[in-house]
């Protein structure tokens, strides 16, 4: 057999001696030698595993795959309680500063000093915008209670507002209570 490299076809050639009409020109692509070399490789693949069977080569498949199913839990655990450590550590320089102000401005109310703890309370806005991106991701489900508490806390002591001892309060309380309970997590 010759073959013809840049022309991709395999052709063979009649030996001497022999009658032309018994032997035919065989030409084949390249290409179609592939796919015939893959379909017997696939045949026989088929083959043996009909001959060790198929049960077992499954049984063998879904082990791996509960393996790795396992595998992917274990480590999606690992990385969530590093990050919620990771988070905890960030959490308190961020929190503390916010209930340092709710429990000074609680203070101030209790004893009577609304427009200090109305004064006081004019810096909430800026600590909240620097804690609550840290403080959500670590509160999870419990993150839709403390924003409504903190939204609460902004219109109450928004500028210009003139909050009863009651309403200040009950403002106050209801953000230091859930804040709170994030430190103790």
């Amino acid at each position: 057999m010759l073959q013809n490299a840049h022309r991709s076809r395999l052709a063979v050639d009649i030996p001497a001696g022999r009658p032309t009409n018994t032997l035919k020109t065989a030409t084949l692509t390249m290409r179609s030698t592939r796919v015939i070399r893959r379909s017997l490789i696939a045949a026989m693949a088929a083959s043996a595993l009909a001959l060790t069977g198929c049960s077992a080569t499954q049984d063998a498949a879904t082990g791996v795959g509960e393996a790795a199913k396992d595998a992917a839990t274990a480590t999606g655990e690992a990385a969530k309680n590093a990050a919620t450590a990771t988070g905890q550590a960030a959490l308190a320089p961020a929190l503390n500063p916010v209930l340092d102000l709710l429990k000074t401005s609680e203070g101030q109310v209790k004893a009577g000093k609304i427009t200090e703890a109305i004064a006081g309370m004019g810096g909430f806005q800026a600590l909240w915008n620097t804690a609550s991106p840290i403080i959500q991701p670590i509160a999870g489900d419990k993150w839709p209670i403390i924003n409504t508490a903190a939204n609460l806390v902004l219109s109450t002591f928004a500028k210009g507002a003139t909050p009863t001892a009651a309403n200040a309060s009950s403002a106050i309380t209801g953000l230091i209570g859930p804040l709170s309970a994030l430190l103790t997590k």
